[in-house]
């Protein structure tokens, strides 16, 4: 008997000993950096929206406004992503756009407010929110910009 206490204490003794196991890849956090997009990475002619995070001037993320077909550019770990327009909400004052890529590893929910109308450059100015989902994780950048002609 002494000698089933004594191999059962010293079992209870090494499994405390041992290291927790590592968080499985689904539990770890996942993160992902956004960068700004070089002037050739926006492959837009026409009329441009361009929006970049609230107080900077770089852009994060550039499409082309239209209502159907449109694309756009992100540029999330150094790799450049093109998107397709999926959805499209809204009236004059706000919008809601859903863009995601060929494989849908990356979603993006534009919500944004009308502002200021400028004719003489043919341009207003737009706010809100990009809601950006990349391989499960989502960031939300509250954004600025507008779109141009």
């Amino acid at each position: 008997m002494k000698r089933h206490v004594f191999l059962a204490m010293t079992l209870v003794s090494l499994a405390a000993c041992q290291s927790p196991a590592a968080p499985t890849s689904a539990a770890r956090s996942q993160s992902f950096s956004v960068q700004a997009l070089a002037e050739n990475d926006i492959q837009i002619q026409g009329c441009t929206r361009t929006l970049s995070r609230a107080g900077a001037t770089d852009t994060i993320f550039a499409e082309d406004g239209v209502d159907q077909g449109a694309k756009g550019f992100i540029r999330i770990d150094d790799q450049l992503i093109t998107v397709g327009l999926t959805a499209n909400a809204g009236d004059e004052q706000h919008t809601t756009r859903n863009f995601a890529d060929a494989n849908h590893a990356v979603e993006i929910v534009e919500s944004l407010t009308t502002g200021a109308s400028h004719e003489e450059s043919d341009s207003v100015e737009e706010s809100g929110a990009l809601a950006i989902t990349y391989r499960g994780a989502t960031q939300t950048i509250q954004v600025e910009g507008g779109v141009a002609c």
